[in-house]
């Protein structure tokens, strides 16, 4: 397609090239594309400075047509948000898989004194100790959640690096310990990526994250998992369906 601009308009060389931008983006979303161009070829295309690319681009990253990651450089948005149903623990547990493109990196696996925060969901004392899990969960290679875990030491310490690097906790009770979640507590709330999180997002400090508390039940034994997630908010949500109770 063309791409071009008239210098001559009283209309914005930005406004211009985001116009332009759009069609290109629907373009590339129906030939399947991730990767958009750079700001530096951009800038060859539209004899423009990187300040004009960047304002045009804003708008389209404002408008979710395209994200940008830091190191990575910018991307169409998916057409629509990975998701997770959570009217029932099964669907629930299979949104953690994210896609078929879907990979982990483990960050931490460690035996940590328990934070007080999360002492009282395993029904232990703060700084008893528990087993510690970090990891990413990606879709091709982007990150898109960051999960804390902290596990009753009984069960952690059983577990490996390897099923750690493969299968979600569910996955792995129901496989290791015969032992299936029968109840989960769950608190979402909308917040913004500090530091810390946003340098493992690839995103910026501000960005808009869903953060995520959860608490997971076997039978016979009550709560064995606690944490809390971190989800990119433009590539993650959550679905329910609320129905009336007969009366």
């Amino acid at each position: 397609m063309s791409l071009s601009i008239n210098r001559q308009s009283p209309i914005p060389l930005y406004l211009q090239i985001s116009d332009s931008l759009r069609g290109l983006v629907k373009e590339s979303m129906e030939q399947g594309k991730e990767k958009f161009l750079t700001d530096e070829e951009l800038m060859n295309i539209f004899k423009v400075s990187r300040m004009t690319i960047r304002q045009a681009v804003q708008l389209l990253v404002d408008e979710g047509l395209l994200t940008r990651i830091k190191g990575s450089g910018t991307f169409i948005c998916m057409k629509e948000k990975l998701g997770t149903d959570i009217e029932r623990l099964d669907t629930f547990f299979k949104g953690w898989y994210l896609d078929q493109d879907f990979s982990i990196e483990l960050l931490a696996r460690d035996i940590v004194p328990c934070p007080e925060r999360f002492a009282g969901d395993l029904g232990i004392s703060s700084g008893d100790e528990v087993l510690l899990v970090k990891r990413i969960r990606k879709t091709k290679g982007v990150p898109v959640v960051i999960d804390l875990r902290y596990l009753v030491k009984e069960f952690g310490e059983k577990i490996s690096k390897e099923e750690l690097e493969k299968y979600s906790f569910s996955h792995i009770f129901l496989r290791k310990f015969d032992l299936r979640f029968y109840e989960a507590n769950l608190e979402i709330e909308a917040r913004l990526a500090n530091n810390k999180n946003a340098k493992i997002l690839g995103v910026d400090v501000g960005f808009p994250i869903l953060y995520r508390r959860s608490q997971m039940n076997v039978e016979e034994h009550g709560c064995v998992l606690t944490g809390e997630s971190f989800h990119r908010g433009d590539m993650y949500k959550y679905r329910s369906q609320l129905t009336a109770k007969d009366t």
